[in-house]
C-alpha cells in the first residue's frame, strides 16, 4: 500500500503549483470588476483631479472606476477606510499632504500610520502656495514685505486658510526663514481672504494657488523655479528665499500589502493620465503641476515633508486634540 506520507509528498507540489498559477492568473487579469476611488474631500482640487483620473483609468483598465467622496474629518475618515480595505486593488484612495503628513504630526489620534498602513502608488499633482498682497500694502516684492515686517515688529498681518493648513505652515516657514514675527489670521476660504486683502484689512496672504487669487498682487510662487501659469511671477529662489518652498500635493494610495504588480499597473495608468493632453490643458488652466513618478518618489516626498513640517509645527506649538 502506498503510505499517506508518500501520497502527500506527491500531491503537495501539484497543489502548490496550482496555487501559484491561480495567484499569477489573478494578477494578470486584474481588474475583473469595478474599482472604488475614495477621495478624502468633496469638491475642490481632489475632485478636479480625481474624477478625470477615474474616467481615464476606467478606459485604460477596462473596468469602471467609481468615485466615492468621504470628506468627513478633513480626509481622515477616507484615509482610515482605505487603510482597512482588502489589498486586492479594488479600493484605492486619493489623498493630500494634509491628512497623510501634516495632520498626524499635530494629532496623535488620527488612527493610522502613514508609513505602515498604506501602499504608495503615485504622486499626481501639486498646487504650489503663493504669497499675495493687496494693492494698499507698500511691499511689491517678498523682500519688501519682509523688510517692512522687520521695521514694524509683530505688525504684519498674514492671512491663511486655517490653523495647520499648508498656507498657515508656509507662512510660518517664511517668517522663520526670514526672521520676522507676524500676526496670523485664519479664514474660512480664500475668497474672504482676498476680499480683506483688497480692502486693506490685512497686509499679505499665503494659500495654495487658484485662479481667483490673481485678483490680488501675487508677490511670489513658493517653488524653486517659476511656473508657466504665472508668467512674470518670481519663484522663491528668485525672490531671494531659497528653500522656502510649499505646495499642497495629492497622491494615490492603496491599503497595506497591495501586490506589487497591481501597484505597477496603477502607477503606469497614473503617469499616462498626467501626460495626457486633456490633463495637461486642465492643469494649466487651474494652476496645477503634474508630478507623477514612481512609488519610491512618493515615499521620499512623504519623508522629506514630514521632516520639514514637523519642525515648523513644533516651533509654532500647533497641536490638535490635546
Amino acid at each position: 500500500m502506498i503510505s499517506i506520507r508518500l501520497i502527500f509528498m506527491r500531491v503537495l507540489p501539484a497543489l502548490m503549483f496550482c496555487a501559484i498559477a491561480e495567484h499569477s492568473s489573478g494578477a494578470e487579469t486584474w481588474p475583473t470588476r469595478p474599482i472604488t476611488l475614495v477621495i478624502g474631500f468633496a469638491g475642490g482640487t481632489g475632485d478636479t483631479v480625481g474624477r478625470p483620473f477615474a474616467e481615464f483609468a476606467a478606459k485604460e483598465l477596462g473596468q469602471p472606476v467609481v468615485v466615492e467622496n468621504r470628506p468627513a474629518g478633513g480626509g481622515i475618515v477616507a484615509a482610515l477606510g482605505v487603510s482597512k480595505s482588502q489589498p486586492d486593488g479594488y479600493t484605492i484612495g486619493l489623498q493630500a499632504v494634509g491628512p497623510m503628513i501634516v495632520r498626524p504630526i499635530m494629532d496623535a489620534t488620527v488612527g493610522f500610520d502613514s508609513d505602515k498602513d498604506f501602499t504608495p502608488i503615485a504622486l499626481l499633482i501639486d498646487a504650489p502656495n503663493v504669497i499675495i498682497s493687496g494693492t494698499k500694502f507698500p511691499g511689491h516684492t517678498v523682500r519688501e514685505a519682509v523688510d517692512w515686517a522687520k521695521q514694524h515688529p509683530a505688525r504684519l498681518t498674514v492671512g491663511h486658510p486655517g490653523p495647520g493648513t499648508m498656507g498657515h505652515l508656509a507662512a510660518l516657514l517664511l517668517a522663520s526663514n526670514a526672521g520676522f514675527t507676524g500676526n496670523y489670521i485664519a479664514y474660512r476660504n480664500v475668497t474672504l481672504m482676498v476680499t480683506d486683502l483688497l480692502g486693506g484689512q490685512i497686509d499679505v496672504g499665503v494659500a495654495a494657488y487658484n485662479p481667483q487669487l490673481k485678483a490680488a498682487r501675487v508677490l511670489a510662487v513658493m517653488t524653486p523655479e517659476p511656473v508657466a501659469f504665472l508668467p512674470g511671477v518670481p519663484s522663491m529662489r528668485q525672490a531671494g528665499f531659497p528653500g522656502v518652498y510649499a505646495s499642497t500635493w495629492f497622491a494615490l494610495y492603496g491599503p497595506p500589502d497591495l501586490p506589487p504588480d497591481i501597484v505597477a499597473k496603477l502607477n503606469a495608468v497614473a503617469n499616462a493620465f498626467l501626460h495626457s493632453e486633456g490633463a495637461q490643458k486642465q492643469f494649466a488652466l487651474l494652476g496645477l503641476q503634474a508630478l507623477g513618478g514612481t512609488p519610491a518618489q512618493l515615499t521620499k516626498r512623504m519623508i522629506d515633508d514630514r521632516v520639514l513640517w514637523s519642525k515648523v509645527i513644533k516651533d509654532a506649538n500647533i497641536r490638535l486634540n490635546n
